[in-house]
């Protein structure tokens, strides 16, 4: 019987007003549609290591982290042996960014050649966001606090 290690992981909603930012692997789009995530190091911080991994994955420099919106425990069996330890993050947007891009990421941890992203916006209207392997723990809870902010 093998025993799962536990990994920690940074999950990044980043917005734009009342929009999210995501992509898909343009190589790989039955991936689905993620949001920047990633590894913390194991001398970081994990909000530092979101802030790092939106830069990674995406290119954008330019977020203001707002507050932490939870942590959560996920199993990526049957994928990896493994038990991620989940830190979501909202962020927002404090540079013009185009409506839709493409980014290289540089830097995987999972891979020695660069990985193309296709990042765009999605409304954040309290429709169901289908987010890959788990990452939309946490959407409900950024809609309600988007929507308070949007009507304020």
């Amino acid at each position: 019987m093998s025993t799962k290690s536990t990994t920690k992981k940074v999950i990044a909603y980043v917005t734009n007003k009342d929009e999210l930012m995501v992509f898909v692997h343009t190589d790989f789009p039955e991936a689905g549609v993620q949001v920047p995530a990633g590894t913390v190091e194991e001398s970081e911080d994990p909000s530092e290591a979101v802030v790092r991994e939106i830069y990674q994955e995406s290119g954008i420099k330019g977020v203001r982290l707002i507050e932490l919106l939870g942590i959560y425990q996920y199993n990526m069996s049957p994928y990896r042996q493994e038990i991620q330890e989940r830190y979501v993050y909202h962020l927002e947007l404090t540079e013009p960014t185009p409506s839709t891009w493409r980014h290289w990421e540089m830097y995987s941890s999972t891979n020695e050649k660069s990985i193309a992203f296709d990042f765009y916006w999605l409304k954040l209207d309290g429709s169901a966001l289908d987010l890959a392997v788990g990452q939309g723990y946490f959407l409900p809870k950024l809609t309600c606090k988007i929507k308070k902010v949007t009507i304020e």
